[in-house]
């Protein structure tokens, strides 16, 4: 496990280099077919992580991919660059996330986020640990008391009015607004304690932020059931997912949802 975390870190620092030389670049941006933007730093993060991950001898499945491969049981999920939004609009807050799913489970992950040097890192057995590169400080993620207010991680560009009700339910008042994968970094790191992911969302968007937070003693759950997102999915897509930190549980929070569900 820990000879395959160490293969993800190097890809996700390797791609996450070419992803900043473009960071300050114009770029010509696509939509896909989902709706989703996309651009050369995609697909040039894409190519690096693929052809560095290729030396495990397990298959890659990739946002940027051409193939799902719902049949494979032991596999690399990536997002090679999450928060493509967050990318253009210059706010840093981008990731690179990797992750090796296990059956229907992420085992490990990496959350890095290179224009803020940091990397996010854990995996079963291996505990959690944010690394701040360039400046050798590396601290372990893990159990942090209850907070006195509960946070909530909300995205800044995606969204749902039912998070205003989640948050009145539970008499949430701080809200903090962070790009991609980190929501779940700040989870694990003990920034913000609960993120309601209420609009529809794909496996990669989640396997490496889930396999992180798990590390850490933190929990990605299916809203509607409180059971462990799994993945292997048809068209790899999540439902509406309710992701908190240790010591928080599923029962601490009252989940009423008015508006229909977007998957």
């Amino acid at each position: 496990m820990r000879e395959w975390l160490d293969l993800a870190m190097t890809a996700a620092k390797e791609a996450g280099e070419a992803l900043l030389a473009y960071h300050d670049q114009q770029l010509r941006v696509e939509v896909k077919g989902d709706g989703s933007p996309i651009t050369l730093a995609d697909r040039a993060a894409h190519t690096l992580i693929t052809n560095r991950l290729a030396v495990s001898g397990m298959t890659v499945v990739s946002e940027e991919g051409t193939d799902l491969f719902l049949d494979a049981s032991r596999y690399w999920l990536v997002d090679p660059l999450d928060g493509t939004k967050d990318f253009l609009a210059g706010n840093g807050e981008f990731t690179v996330n990797i992750a090796l799913v296990d059956g229907v489970a992420p085992v490990l992950g990496v959350v890095y986020a290179p224009a803020r040097g940091e990397i996010y890192a854990g995996g079963r057995g291996l505990g959690c640990w944010v690394d701040r590169l360039g400046a050798g400080d590396r601290k372990p993620c893990g159990l942090h008391p209850r907070s006195d207010t509960c946070r909530m991680t909300v995205s800044r560009f995606h969204d749902h009015p039912d998070v205003d009700i989640f948050a009145q339910a539970n008499l949430i008042h701080e809200r903090v607004a962070v790009g991609s994968a980190l929501k779940y970094s700040y989870l694990a790191a003990g920034l913000a304690d609960v993120f309601p992911r209420l609009v529809g969302s794909s496996e990669w968007d989640t396997a490496a932020g889930q396999a992180v937070l798990e590390a850490a003693g933190g929990a990605v759950l299916d809203w509607h059931t409180g059971q462990p997102l799994c993945y292997g999915k048809p068209g790899r897509r999540n439902p509406r997912l309710l992701s908190l930190r240790a010591p928080y549980v599923y029962s601490d929070f009252q989940l009423q949802t008015y508006q229909p569900e977007l998957l």
